[in-house]
């Protein structure tokens, strides 16, 4: 207990010195509680969560400045996943950043507590995020350049490289990417519009034979994707509006996909509709549409100052997809935040 009691009064007296003085250190609790019922199977229920913990520094001397981020979450899945993890230097006028974070985002859904799409892997939602980053595991690695040519006029020139392998990106090998966006603001309206280009090697298991085809032994395929996003956002009667457009394309499959959304937050209140296309080249597929509504509101929990409760859900549908997957899907979600 001694030793214990020790090393706290060691490391509150470190933080309060100079050194520490622009440390600042956060956490907050999220707990999700989920119903999501689809037209293949009963209702499922399921509950996920996790604490995020994080630390950001900032030094600056004259006009330069060096800026640091490091957060993580503890996981109710028993995990840990790291969120963030970068620095960040420069000036008012132009920066570098690199390590792990998230470029500028270019479809921005507003208020998406919750959005559960149907058609499974038969549909897609391209939002122009194929190298938005957060990348991580290995040797991966991202690059970002800013430049801030006016307070109404930014640019960004995002860029990612590595080998991928768990997690979401199982199959990415030998991954290059880059991403250059620009951002406009006025007293009316803000623009965002960016465009992305990712190469990879797409590794594949074996598939056994079956009675209607061949064995197909493991291997790996080229991927080689492109795309844009654009977002106007303003303000109507206090209001927060965002329009997005994104479309992409498949340089090997010549696959083509088509998302426009809009989406609206009030106060506490938020609402969207996502509608996306997929275009497939093969003349014996069927082209796949998705359409997506979703809201959210928020409020007080007990009314203790950090902490709130929201209620969400969605409900999608998706048309000309195979009966092996749902074409209709509805998700319920309870939210509860705490901030400490």
């Amino acid at each position: 207990m001694f030793k214990k009691s020790l090393l706290a009064s060691v490391i509150a007296g470190a933080m309060i010195t100079p050194a520490f003085a622009d440390l600042n250190i956060g956490a907050d609790l999220e707990l999700n509680t989920d119903m999501i019922d689809t037209s293949l199977e009963s209702a499922e229920y399921k509950q996920s969560g996790h604490v995020e913990i994080a630390a950001t520094a900032k030094r600056e001397m004259g006009e330069y400045f060096v800026a640091g981020k490091g957060a993580f979450r503890l996981q109710t899945s028993d995990g840990v996943a790291i969120r963030d993890a970068f620095i960040q230097l420069g000036n008012n006028t132009w920066d570098v950043q690199a390590g792990r974070f998230e470029a500028v985002n270019l479809t921005p859904k507003g208020k998406d507590t919750i959005i559960e799409h149907a058609g499974g892997s038969e549909v897609s939602v391209y939002e122009a995020s194929y190298v938005r980053g957060r990348f991580g595991k290995n040797d991966s690695g991202q690059v970002a350049l800013h430049f801030n040519a006016s307070d109404s006029l930014k640019f960004e020139l995002a860029t990612a490289f590595g080998d991928f392998e768990g997690g979401d990106e199982v199959d990415k090998q030998a991954f290059t990417g880059i991403r250059p966006a620009v951002m406009w603001s006025s007293e009316v309206v803000n623009l965002t519009v960016g465009y992305e280009q990712v190469k990879y090697d797409s590794e594949f298991a074996a598939v056994p034979a079956t009675f209607t085809s061949a064995a197909t032994p493991a291997g790996t395929k080229k991927v080689n994707k492109n795309g844009f996003g654009a977002n106007a956002n303003f303000n109507v009667s206090g209001a927060d509006v965002n329009l997005n457009l994104a479309q992409s394309k498949d340089k090997e499959s010549k696959d083509k996909v088509n998302t426009y959304a809009i989406n609206v937050t009030y106060g506490d209140f938020g609402a969207g509709y996502i509608h996306s296309k997929t275009d497939f080249d093969a003349a014996a597929t069927k082209d796949t549409k998705v359409s997506t509504t979703y809201a959210a509101y928020t409020m007080p929990l007990l009314g203790i100052e950090g902490a709130s409760a929201t209620v969400a859900g969605s409900y999608s549908s998706a048309s000309d997809v195979s009966q092996a997957v749902s074409d209709k899907t509805t998700a319920l979600r309870l939210r509860l935040n705490y901030t400490f």
